[in-house]
């Protein structure tokens, strides 16, 4: 796989940082996970993933995303693939770092594949509060995590390479396989 980028949304705890984890290893593309740049914030406030988070952290966070953004865009070698996850919600924000992200690969004549991920509610729940999560300063909260899946949107992607991915019953090296297969299938 080569100058692609491949975005994986959903709610968190479906499993995107592990599939994402599994297509690196797959494809040798590297990985901007939410949390490699929030975790940059969350860290120096002690993060806990289960106390809600003040909102003027996501200003912090979105200055991290953007230095991220013009690396890929200016450093990184033109070959390089990366892997992006988020849970984007249904508002004017999240839409704009949507579109943040097909400009990023506008700009570097890559391939654009998002990915919408989901599982089932009993596999989402046995997801959310792992030591894998809370190390990685997660949420964690169970009832948390699944009263937002029911009572917040998702941000709607209608765009042209968009695919849909259920990990509820399949293993990540499978997903991984699915998802390169769909971005090598992509005009480059």
């Amino acid at each position: 796989m080569n100058n692609t980028i491949i975005y994986l949304l959903g709610h968190y705890g479906v499993g995107k940082l592990t599939v994402a984890k599994a297509i690196c290893a797959a494809s040798g593309a590297r990985l901007l996970d939410n949390h490699l740049v929030n975790n940059v914030v969350f860290s120096l406030i002690r993060a806990d993933g289960k106390t809600p988070l003040p909102d003027a952290i996501w200003d912090a966070v979105a200055d991290i995303r953007e230095v991220a953004f013009r690396t890929i865009e200016t450093l990184a070698p033109p070959e390089f693939s990366y892997v992006l996850t988020n849970a984007l919600q249904d508002d004017p924000e999240d839409r704009q770092w949507f579109d943040r992200v097909v400009t990023l690969a506008a700009r570097r004549s890559a391939r654009f594949l998002p990915v919408l991920v989901h599982c089932d509610a009993a596999a989402h729940a046995s997801r959310i509060d792992t030591p894998e999560r809370a190390a990685n300063l997660k949420h964690t909260d169970i009832a948390s995590g699944l009263a937002r899946r029911d009572s917040v949107r998702l941000l709607p992607i209608d765009h042209p390479n968009r695919i849909t991915l259920d990990t509820t019953h399949v293993p990540p090296a499978a997903a991984a396989a699915e998802i390169i297969a769909a971005a090598e299938r992509l005009a480059p």
